[in-house]
């Protein structure tokens, strides 16, 4: 086993994960090892390894090829500056501005800004005096902005970050079925030489692998059992402003948090990679007594809020030009958790198909004998199963019931759901950058679960914006829409 220690003197790490277009801004983490030898084998040249030490290189890199490496990551926070590049007008010698350039990157600790790689290869002497010359000869690791020195280590911290074929982290890495002459060149080989001159779609020479990256007791917050999950702000707005456009107000406040504090539980995304759960915020708007405006905005995630992110949320005040003549404060109001248990829900916002029905041959295709697949009950039940506190896990089955389409798991009655066009869902904002909507038809959903559950529950197109969002169905029957919701409403503010 050997230990590479990298010194990020910065505090930053930036370097794009391969196959990845910069203004994307996936990182690669942890460090891939095709990076890692690609690093090598400039050091060499930076260095001025002498000739006759390049076939004990090339037997090192094949060695380093052969095995994959676990890290010692240290603690980081997903970072992603954003500036316009000028351009100049030759003919009237005037700036404007131009195309945005973006650099994503990992912020570190001072105090903890060294990162550990084991490699798991026994090397001679002379092998290892390679290595160390041509570590010697870098002075950075990804980006060149972010300066960073390697160096052979004695020992290193246990590792946190492993090679495993479950895991959720793609990095990619050498072939190793290649020889110690063909893996040189393909390492030297340049992107120009591959896709310019060569005219090659494919990079010879990789492969892809998955890490998982476990964290240690460490790095965790010492306040995260004191997070807050519910957070609730106070609209002030003259005019007050209408329910029907809350889209615009969450999209906006969302915008702003993003802006102030780019944490995962408000971007929804682990190093620039889009997660796949619903921990991350949700968004959606209070209305007041009449049903007609908005008094408060309420966030939640399962993760929950540390102080970094309270501190964000206190500081969006204000904001101004949600729509046209509406610009709105807003102050914190309370917090605390979502704990309320209901065994009814019903729509409080439009729901939204994300997906087509499905057909066959033009005609419906049926997932049972009265509702088609893909249908709005049939993705409602869908959708209730991305909402990890609803606690839905298991084989889902779907069948006919009296009061709509049943959601079964293991022989069990879990939920019943039915739709129906939403009374005046065409005056609803529906128009969101995130996601996909299919169709103009709102539905009305009504859900009744065969034991209480907690919420919230948000379904569909633009879900963690507010549309598609239940309330607790608080008065039954001879009540409109928007009077449950105003009832509800008192629920859900506690």
């Amino acid at each position: 086993m050997i230990y590479i220690q990298v010194e990020c003197h910065t505090n930053q790490y930036q370097a794009c994960a391969w196959g990845n277009h910069h203004s994307e801004g996936v990182i690669d983490w942890p460090p891939a090892p095709w990076r890692l030898l690609r690093a090598v084998v400039a050091g060499s040249y930076n260095a001025r390894l002498q000739d006759k030490y390049r076939p004990t290189l090339k037997t090192l890199l094949h060695k380093l090829a052969a095995a994959l490496p676990s890290y010692t990551l240290p603690p980081i926070t997903y970072i992603q500056h954003r500036s316009p590049r000028p351009q100049v007008d030759s003919k009237t010698v005037k700036v404007r501005p131009g195309k945005t350039l973006y650099s994503a990157g990992l912020l570190m600790s001072s105090d903890q800004n060294l990162l550990y790689i084991h490699w798991p290869v026994e090397l001679t002497e002379t092998e290892e005096l390679v290595l160390n010359v041509c570590l010697s000869g870098l002075t950075y690791l990804g980006r060149k902005e972010a300066v960073a020195s390697l160096s052979l280590a004695e020992e290193a911290p246990a590792p946190n970050a492993a090679p495993n074929p479950q895991g959720d982290r793609l990095v990619a890495i050498a072939d190793e079925s290649l020889d110690p002459e063909a893996l040189w060149d393909a390492l030297n080989l340049s992107a120009h030489e591959n896709y310019g001159v060569n005219r090659s779609a494919v990079f010879p020479g990789i492969r892809q692998a998955t890490y998982d990256i476990a964290r240690s007791p460490s790095q965790r917050s010492p306040q995260s059992t004191q997070k807050q999950h519910l957070v609730t702000l106070t609209v002030n707005c003259k005019p007050r402003f209408p329910l029907k456009q809350s889209l615009k107000l969450t999209n906006r406040l969302h915008q702003s948090l993003v802006a102030h504090c780019p944490a995962e539980v408000f971007t929804g995304m682990d190093m620039g990679q889009p997660k796949t759960n619903h921990d991350h915020t949700i968004f959606w708007c209070v209305p007041d007594a009449t049903g007609r405006y908005v008094e408060q905005v309420q966030l939640y995630s399962k993760t929950g809020y540390d102080q970094g992110c309270m501190a964000a949320i206190a500081n969006c005040q204000v904001l101004q030009s949600v729509a046209r003549g509406y610009d709105v404060n807003l102050s914190l109001a309370d917090y605390g958790d979502y704990t309320d248990k209901r065994e009814r829900w019903v729509s409080a916002t439009p729901f939204f198909l994300t997906r087509f029905p499905a057909v066959r041959r033009g005609k419906p295709r049926m997932l049972t004998e009265q509702y088609q697949k893909d249908g709005p009950e049939h993705q409602v039940l869908q959708y209730l199963h991305y909402l990890s506190w609803l606690e839905l896990e298991g084989t889902p089955s779907y069948q006919d019931h009296e009061e709509g389409l049943a959601l079964y798991q293991a022989d069990e009655l879990m939920a019943i759901a039915h739709c129906e066009p939403f009374k005046n869902f065409w005056e609803w904002e529906a128009e969101c950058r995130q996601g996909k909507k299919v169709g103009r038809l709102g539905y009305h959903v009504s859900l009744k679960f065969s034991q209480p559950v907690a919420g919230p529950i948000v379904l569909g197109y633009a879900s963690h914006y507010g549309l598609g969002l239940m309330m607790p169905e608080a008065v039954r029957g001879g009540m409109g829409v928007q009077s449950q919701m105003s009832q509800s409403a008192l629920v859900a503010t506690h």
